[in-house]
């Protein structure tokens, strides 16, 4: 679309004689046309940004730096997996040396004991009296906790976290604490940086969360203490949490609607190609502290293509520095090919002759009427199932057998097809569908996986359906971020769209607790992670098709589209044409 459509058809141009001409006459040159564009008047601020294009020369350029500096994150995050695995262990001191019992220990071999965390012993005590030894003599088991391990050195990994700061045995359940206290940051710094993006800028804070992250891995790649290396994985969360973020709202700022869905999809992709890379690393450097300092540095790298860009000139005209974003937008158009009209141009003008009253909402305003209340439940289930799924598998990867190196990198291959297939499926076949069938097929590889636990033979089929699982949770996380952007009216969409997202960081804490119920059963961990997205097909058998349907605008018609369709309410059609473009 172009800036014509939003002119009037007949914008036209007077000439010394008074004369006039018409502005699209094929003997101008083009030139002139855009030069004769400064009497047309953007219908809104909106037309500004459809007139520059979603696929122009700027716009590709930020698609292509967020899409590379989302690499770090997803090398960064996906750490545990090498930082927080186990090494193989044996005690090297056991506490019955120093026993003041005058007695002769010999192993026990009726009880079951773990000679690597403890070990149960029959000692034999003589009675005395007075100094004199009698005949009795009576049989004692006694258990021993080991004093101190030593750790192997040769296996996979030659140091993590766990062998590190000696997280086994009694210890061994703040083994995934870190991994805890970093989505707890990652919770706290999406909510952080987003507010003071909203207040300060994105550019400037995408900046700031990059060295926050960065400077928060160094650091931890460093921390002699197991309580600061908790701190520092919580600031490393913080500053990922934030830096994507930003980093999403700076793209989808910086492209028009109707390419916004395919920034979000690719964004993602630069996720995926960060966790090869983190394999190809650790790999290469199978020490914890190493890692994470290199990773650290790494990520460093992400701030000399920031600098080029400018900040979003949609942020910037909703705070009011108009200048600034006329200065931006001048830019971009420059770059683009487009013409603003020179001088004339003014983004306060255009905002402030068709700005609307801002309304303020809450949480409330999602839950009051039954049709929002019950959509809003569907996608707060959606998103805390889907992320728990998601990071229960990406993080238990070291449990399913096999080269922790390969699990990863087959773990990382499926998610570009995933997202290319849930583009497809999301456009031809509806959200809706597609959500139920994803969610569904994911729950059931996973299930399937649960059982496969306990025999070394099925190694192999372990790992493919637990890739499989992964293939499908990929594809439904990314459904669900689409279908909860195209089911909240616009009035309460970032707000929608953002508790959905809190549920996802709680979704994401919770899955680093799940794994320490293997020890309970050993399929539970995997079962529990089934029985969410299974759960979620029961939930969507009662949301509504958002395919072919025009975003709602008011919480009005936010109800009606509730009410649509789905098992709970009357199925309307809507006169939208074609499909919904975000």
């Amino acid at each position: 679309t172009r800036a014509s459509s939003y002119c009037s058809a007949n914008c036209k141009m007077q000439h010394k004689n008074g004369a006039t001409q018409n502005v699209l006459d094929p003997l101008v040159e083009e030139a002139e046309h855009e030069d004769q564009k400064l009497d047309c008047k953007f219908e809104n601020v909106e037309a500004i940004f459809d007139h520059l294009g979603g696929t122009g020369r700027y716009n590709l350029l930020v698609l292509v730096i967020m899409v590379y500096v989302n690499l770090f994150p997803g090398m960064i995050t996906l750490s545990a997996n090498f930082t927080a695995a186990d090494v193989p262990f044996n005690c090297s001191k056991f506490g019955f040396e120093n026993s003041s019992l005058s007695s002769t220990c010999a192993p026990s071999t009726s009880i079951d004991d773990n000679l690597q965390c403890r070990v149960t012993l029959n000692c034999t005590e003589s009675a005395g009296l007075n100094g004199q030894l009698d005949n009795s003599i009576s049989s004692v088991l006694k258990t021993f906790e080991c004093q101190s391990f030593q750790f192997s050195t040769t296996g996979a990994l030659q140091e993590t976290a766990v062998s590190r700061f000696g997280l086994v045995c009694q210890r061994a359940w703040m083994s995934n604490l870190a991994t805890t206290f970093f989505f707890i940051g990652f919770l706290f710094g999406c909510s952080l940086y987003g507010a003071l993006a909203d207040r300060f800028g994105r550019l400037r804070m995408m900046l700031i969360a990059l060295c926050n992250m960065s400077v928060g891995a160094i650091a931890a790649s460093q921390a002699p203490f197991l309580w600061l290396y908790w701190c520092f994985q919580l600031l490393i969360g913080i500053g990922i949490g934030g830096f994507m973020s930003c980093t999403f709202s700076f793209a989808l700022e910086n492209t028009d609607p109707a390419h916004r869905s395919i920034s979000g999809f690719n964004l993602h992709n630069g996720w995926t190609v960060g966790i090869f890379l983190g394999t190809f690393i650790a790999y290469f450097e199978r020490r914890y502290s190493r890692l994470l300092l290199y990773k650290g540095l790494c990520a460093a790298a992400a701030l000399p293509p920031l600098l080029i860009l400018s900040e979003s000139p949609r942020w910037l005209v909703s705070a009011r520095r108009y200048k600034q974003a006329d200065s931006v937008l001048h830019r971009i158009a420059r770059i683009n090919r487009r013409s603003l009209g020179g001088d004339a141009f003014s983004s306060e003008a255009i905002s402030r002759r068709f700005e609307k009253r801002v309304v303020k909402t809450s949480v409330l305003d999602l839950l009051r009427r039954p049709g929002m209340r019950r959509v809003t439940f569907i996608a707060w289930a959606m998103f805390f199932n889907v992320s728990m799924a998601y990071y229960g598998i990406s993080l238990g990867i070291g449990d399913l057998g096999g080269s922790i190196f390969v699990n990863q990198l087959l773990a990382a291959a499926v998610e570009i097809p995933a997202r290319l297939l849930g583009m497809l499926a999301s456009y031809r076949i509806g959200r809706r569908v597609s959500t139920m069938v994803s969610f569904g097929l994911a729950g059931i590889c996973l299930t399937a996986t649960a059982f496969l636990f306990g025999d070394s033979r099925y190694t192999g089929a372990r790992i493919a359906t637990a890739m499989t699982g992964k293939f499908w949770i990929t594809l439904a996380f990314d459904l669900a971020w689409l279908y909860s952007a195209e089911v909240f009216p616009t009035v309460v969409r970032s707000l929608g769209v953002g508790t959905g997202s809190t549920f996802a960081r709680v979704g994401a804490m919770v899955s680093t607790l799940v794994p320490g119920l293997g020890f309970v059963w050993r399929p539970l961990p995997f079962l529990i992670l089934a029985a969410g997205p299974l759960l979620v097909v029961l939930l969507a058998v009662a949301a509504p098709e958002t395919k072919g349907r025009r975003l709602p605008d008011s919480m009005e018609d936010g109800e009606r589209l509730a009410q649509a369709g789905g098992c709970c309410g009357r199925r309307q059609e809507d006169s939208g044409r074609g499909d919904i473009e975000l």
